[in-house]
């Protein structure tokens, strides 16, 4: 995997253009960052819902009150942010050794970015959204579940894992577009801003 990095973005212009087979079909998708986010708020009510299943989990193994947090918490909140490059280089390395990946960030939108025209299996496509908010997110809540509750260090892992998994909003978007929207078999490619999906011939 070779990973370049690009700089700022800011127009789908810089973005490389894939070269896409005559049957592609484009994602029902955002067209912008901007609306992909505000589209992700909307992914982010399940997750807490998901996050509070966890919570009321670890209440129910430990026969503890519901957890509610504390002030140390907030580290693990700032811990998450150091997450953000890391949750991308694992978005790049999914793509394969034979893939050139670019990078980019959106400063306003505190946002970083990896893209790539290599075509990619919906497995795989499913997978690459998934895995970091599993590594930094789901995996550590799960851990925490199944600990008792009894050092800063727990109270930490909490507000870690909750804030990545919220930090995966984004891609969960792309898993539903892809469970809505591609075939069984089909293929997975960018070009420009966009996500195109089609039928190997």
């Amino acid at each position: 995997m070779k990973l370049t990095y690009k700089g700022k973005y800011t127009h789908e212009d810089q973005l490389s253009k894939g070269i896409l087979p005559p049957n592609a079909v484009k994602f029902r998708e955002p067209e912008t960052p901007f609306k992909l986010n505000l589209i992700a708020l909307l992914f982010t009510l399940p997750a807490l819902l998901l996050i509070r299943l966890f919570v009321l989990a670890s209440s129910l193994l430990h026969g503890s009150d519901l957890y509610r947090g504390s002030s140390h918490t907030l580290l693990g909140f700032a811990l998450a942010y150091l997450t953000l490059l890391p949750h991308e280089l694992l978005h790049a390395v999914c793509f394969g050794k034979n893939a050139e990946v670019e990078m980019y960030v959106i400063p306003r939108q505190f946002m970083i970015f990896v893209y790539c025209t290599l075509p990619i299996s919906k497995a795989r496509f499913i997978f690459l959204s998934l895995f970091p908010s599993l590594v930094f997110g789901w995996f550590p809540l799960t851990v925490w579940t199944l600990l008792p509750h009894v050092t800063i260090y727990s109270d930490i892992l909490f507000g870690f894992s909750y804030l990545s998994i919220l930090f995966g909003a984004g891609d969960y978007v792309n898993v539903y577009n892809a469970l809505r929207q591609m075939p069984k078999g089909s293929m997975q490619q960018l070009s420009g801003f966009h996500s195109y999906w089609f039928m190997p011939e």
